[in-house]
This record gives C-alpha cells, sequence and structure tokens, in this order.
C-alpha cells in the first residue's frame, strides 16, 4: 500500500510547526529569531538578557526539531539540508550569546548571583543558572569563544551534516533467502539483521560493511575531524580531561560513572551467559555479530502490522499506567510518529520535540518485526518524558542523556511485563518476550561497553594526530572482544561499526553511549520501586521526571528513591533484576528446546 505524504514529508502531521514546508510561517519566526538575536547581543540588563535567552532556546529548539524531522524524512532534501545549515549558522551567534552570559555569570559573587535569581522573572531557574556559570569556567575568553563557534557552521558540524548526508542517501546489497541480490537502502539494515535466515543475516552485515568500506575514508575523515576539533578546544578551555564535558552534560561525577560501569564489568558473564545459551538454541557453538538480534526458532515470528503495534502499546500499558495509556492514544491518533520505510529516509530512530509547541515527533523506520514495536515504546517513553514536564519553564526541560533514558526504559518494561503477565500469552510467546528483553540487556551491558571502550581508547589515540582506517577497525575489534570475551565468534565481529553507528558522529554531545547503559539501569531501579508499590509509585516517578532538568542524576536518586549512585550496590541491586529474567528465560528455554 502507498504511503501517504503530508506537504511537510513523512507520515507525521508536522503542520502545527508550520502550515506549509519552508512557508511563510517559518521564515516569519527565522526573521524575528534573528532580530531577537541582535537584540539580545545589545542587551546589558543580566536579568533581561536571561529572559530573552530563555526565548531564543526555545525558538531555536521549534525550530531545530521542525528541520530535523523534515531532514530525516528525506535526506536528499537539499533545500532542507541548507535552511538547517542556515539556522546552524545563527545557532553560532546564540553560542556567543551565551559566552557572554557565562562571562557576566562567572565574575559573580555567591551573594550577587542569589540577588540576581530573586528577580520574579527568573523563578526556579538556581540550577540552570549555576550551571550555566560552572560551565563558563571552562570558557576560553569570548572573543576565541565566539571566533569557535563562528567557525563551527563549517567546520566540527559540517562534518556531522556529511555523515548525515553519508548514511541517507548509502544503498547495500545482500542476498535473499532465495539468493537473489536486493538493495535496500542503509536504513533497513537493523530490522534486516532480525530475519530468522542465518545466511540472510550474515548477507546484510557483510553487504552494509562492503557499502561502508566503499566510503570508509570519508567516515573516517569526519570522525577524526569531530574529535580533533573537540580536544584542540578542550585544551584551549583547560579541561583536564576529554571526558570533563560528557560527565558535565550527563549531570554526574566520575565516581558515579565508575561505579556503574565497574558493577557492569563485574557482572559481564550474566549477558554473556544469555548469548551463549542462544547460540545452542540457534544450533551454532558461537554467535556472530549479525547474530544479536536474531529470533528465536521454531516461534511465531510474523510480522505485527502498524495499526496493531500502536493498538498493543495502547491497551497493554491502560491498567499498569492509565495515563501513558491515554497519551499514546491520542498521540498516535495526532500523527505523531514517521514511521513507514522508503527511500531517502535516515537510519535510526529518535524522539524530538518543541517546548513551544508542549508535543513531541517520534522517528523510525518500522518494518514489522517485534523490536520495533519496541522502538516505537521507547521512545513514546521519550514523548511521555517531556508531556510530565509540560508546567516546567524551556530551561528546565533540559535534562541530561542518564536521565533521558528512565522514561524510555521504563515504557519498555511496562509493555513487556503487560505481555508477560498476559493469560493469553503461551509459553513461547513468554520466552520471546524475555528474549526481547535479555536482547535489550545484551545491549546496554556489553554493546554499550564496548562503545565506550573504543571511543575513549579512539579518543586517547586521537590526542597523537588523526587514526587510521585500519586503526579505527582494530580498535573497534579490540574493544567487542573485551565487553563480548568469548560469547562471541571473534572471526564473525564487526570491524566498521565506527562508521555505521550514527552516535559516534553527533557534533552536539560526545560520548553518546555510556548513558545509556546508565539510563537502563537507572531505570531499571526506578522500576523496581514502581513493581513493589503499585500504582502509588507513580506521582514519585512522575515528580522525578519533572526534577531531571533541576537536579543532577545523583540528587534525584536521593531525593526520590533515597539511593546513593556513586556506589556500586544500586546497580548490583539492578543487575540482579536481569538476573531474575534470565533464570526464567533458561527455565523455558530447557522446556521448549529440550537443551541442558
Amino acid at each position: 500500500m502507498a504511503t501517504v505524504l503530508t506537504p511537510n514529508t513523512g507520515d507525521w502531521d508536522l503542520t502545527p510547526f508550520y502550515a506549509e514546508r519552508l512557508g511563510a510561517d517559518y521564515q516569519k519566526d527565522r526573521q524575528a529569531f534573528r532580530e531577537r538575536l541582535e537584540q539580545a547581543l545589545r542587551e546589558t540588563d543580566l536579568a533581561q538578557l536571561l529572559i530573552q535567552w530563555e526565548q531564543l532556546v526555545s525558538d531555536s529548539e521549534h525550530m531545530n526539531s521542525y528541520l530535523l524531522c523534515l531532514r530525516s524524512a528525506d535526506g536528499r532534501d537539499q533545500a532542507v539540508g541548507q535552511e538547517l545549515a542556515s539556522l546552524q549558522s545563527d545557532s553560532s551567534r546564540l553560542r556567543q550569546l551565551e559566552v557572554s552570559l557565562g562571562e557576566q555569570l562567572k565574575v559573580l559573587s555567591e551573594a550577587q548571583l542569589q540577588e540576581v535569581l530573586q528577580d520574579a522573572r527568573l523563578q526556579d531557574l538556581d540550577y540552570y543558572l549555576k550551571r550555566l556559570r560552572q560551565r563558563a569556567l571552562w570558557q576560553m575568553p569570548s572573543e576565541l569563544e565566539n571566533l569557535a563557534a563562528e567557525l563551527d557552521v563549517d567546520g566540527m558540524s559540517a562534518w556531522g551534516r556529511l555523515y548525515d548526508q553519508l548514511g541517507g542517501r548509502l544503498e547495500f546489497q545482500y542476498q535473499d533467502e532465495k539468493g537473489e541480490t536486493v538493495t535496500r537502502p542503509m536504513s533497513m539494515k537493523v530490522s534486516l539483521l532480525e530475519d530468522p535466515c542465518a545466511k540472510v543475516r550474515k548477507s546484510v552485515l557483510e553487504g552494509s560493511n562492503r557499502a561502508w568500506q566503499s566510503v570508509e575514508d570519508v567516515a573516517a575523515a569526519c570522525l577524526n575531524a569531530i574529535a580533533g576539533t573537540r580536544l584542540t578546544l578542550y585544551k584551549r578551555r583547560g579541561i583536564p580531561h576529554f571526558l570533563e564535558p560528557a560527565l558535565f552534560d550527563s549531570a554526574i561525577e566520575r565516581e558515579t560513572l565508575d561505579a556503574m560501569l565497574g558493577a557492569i564489568a563485574s557482572r559481564y558473564e550474566l549477558p554473556r551467559r544469555f548469548l551463549k545459551l542462544k547460540a545452542k538454541i540457534l544450533g551454532v557453538e558461537r554467535l556472530g555479530f549479525q547474530d544479536l538480534s536474531a529470533p528465536l526458532p521454531d516461534l511465531d515470528n510474523s510480522k505485527i502490522a502498524w495499526e496493531q503495534a500502536g493498538q498493543m502499546l495502547v491497551e497493554e500499558t491502560r491498567a499498569s499506567y492509565p495515563e501513558f495509556s491515554k497519551f499514546c492514544q491520542q498521540s498516535l491518533e495526532q500523527k505523531w510518529v514517521d514511521w513507514s520505510p522508503r527511500e531517502g529516509k535516515r537510519p535510526g530512530g529518535y524522539c524530538t520535540g518543541s517546548s513551544r509547541l508542549r508535543q513531541s515527533r517520534i522517528f523510525m523506520t518500522y518494518h514489522g518485526a517485534f523490536g520495533d514495536l519496541m522502538t516505537l515504546t521507547h521512545e513514546f517513553g521519550h514523548a511521555w518524558h517531556s508531556h510530565v514536564m509540560n508546567n516546567e519553564r524551556p530551561l528546565n526541560t533540559l535534562y541530561p542523556m542518564t536521565l533521558a533514558e528512565t522514561a524510555s526504559t521504563f515504557a519498555e518494561n511496562l509493555l513487556l511485563d503487560a505481555l508477560l503477565r498476559s493469560p493469553a500469552t503461551t509459553r513461547e510467546q513468554r520466552l520471546k518476550l524475555l528474549d526481547s528483553r535479555l536482547e535489550g540487556a545484551c545491549a546496554f551491558l556489553l554493546n554499550i561497553p564496548s562503545r565506550f571502550l573504543f571511543e575513549k581508547r579512539f579518543y586517547e589515540e586521537r590526542a597523537g594526530g588523526e587514526v587510521s582506517v585500519d586503526r579505527l577497525k582494530e580498535l573497534m575489534l579490540e574493544a567487542q572482544k573485551e565487553a563480548y570475551g568469548d560469547s562471541l565468534d571473534h572471526e564473525q565481529l564487526d570491524p566498521y561499526f565506527w562508521a555505521s553507528k550514527l552516535h559516534f558522529y553527533i557534533t552536539e554531545v560526545s560520548f553518546y553511549n555510556f548513558p545509556y547503559s546508565f539510563g537502563y539501569l537507572f531505570s531499571l531501579g526506578v522500576y523496581a520501586q514502581a513493581q513493589k508499590r503499585g500504582e502509588a509509585f507513580l506521582p514519585t516517578y512522575e515528580k522525578l521526571l519533572q526534577a531531571t532538568g533541576r537536579r543532577t542524576a545523583e540528587q534525584c536518586a536521593r531525593e526520590n528513591l533515597q539511593v546513593e549512585l556513586n556506589q556500586p550496590q544500586f546497580w548490583l541491586d539492578s543487575l540482579a533484576l536481569v538476573e531474575q529474567d534470565m533464570r526464567q528465560f533458561e527455565e523455558l528455554a530447557r522446556e521448549v528446546y529440550k537443551i541442558s
């Protein structure tokens, strides 16, 4: 059935943003943004400047989300690409304004800062302003920061845009089950790796890697340029270690990161145990990297229609979280999701939004696999997080990545547990659900740590000069071997994961990896309390979500969960829930597959 696209491109309705694609309303906003920005750059009153700053941040977010949606829906749209570059150019001046704010804030005494915060117009902005002031301590002199912001448009951000174009246009070939050669856009790779046929999965990974190999020099140039620019700026700003900005952006301390990673490493054998058992089920000695999302054999792997997926999400979460269920239903009815596969569509999935509209939009490519349903649920968790923050000031909706995954993982657990509890769910279906949950655990407890190991070592080597394609592949394989151990066949790993993974090329933040593991385990800890306390916990849960833009991760946990994140016990307690799932999976696997 042909997909009917809106004038704004995609299945979603973007008209609440702007009635016409890049039309008069959008152009009016762009012009107003430029004028307000120029006015703010001339403002001398600090309180007034902060008010203008908040408005500009909100407007920038609104327009950027809109353009991101258009660009993701059709990566070939050159007009949108040019407009996105133009907005990023204006945003470089927004960065200049942020530098100016930081310069004014960092020279204030504590008493002077408290006096500024007494202004009624700045109510509830104390946390944000103190962090803005702290960030300013890492600033170069304002003229150098302004130069860096201007150069970013045609520098680091340009390399990121180039990679986006590369991924959006790249196609690959593989052999289907009949042995016929098929050509597909790179956005379909992830879903195709869920094919039940082992030969197809292997052909998909090999074919997609051949495609990345054909542009490996470009991808490596992008990665080296992005990291090299960051390291140069960090040195100029006096940042002692390249992890410091990522920790600050994540609103956590190094001790907390070390406690979490240490807890995961101490239990590596838990997810490895799952992969080894899955290999036995699939009749192979060891899984290959292409098999990480392989479906279990002899189970119902029929496709789930798009309409059915939405219905399942709404109906299965209604009993445990009625308000979330209602929100999902209304959002689907209002067409917040771009889901259909098509040429030119960017790979990946995300949730974006506008604090001005108090609405979100979800981008994904839905092929009918169960994993696609979980992606939809995951992204709706993000949308719900934004929804419960609707009464917060725009600057207080800017929560860190470490806490960004709380609601998304919570939503996944809601749906999975509802399906596991259902009397209509058969033994085989429960096995499939547990397989899905443990597959996710492997991603957060093995794949994400391998990404972190790779990126950390890459940055260490990049400090001494550009890293070659061959060395990038070596670093990637070393990280995969360390995290996965002997649970995967070392001859069937993925040396091009550094090229194919979009997260390494995001220019706005660095180390777009460990916050996923953090959010996963943090959310498990939150979910454990929800299981114990039932609906009575939901107000506390929403209070926690509302506070994520006004508190560090440690403060959110301490105030709402009464736990300390810089100690390993919280993380080990969360991992105990994974152990429970693993035991159930092992028991069911023995019954269904008659294995020891």
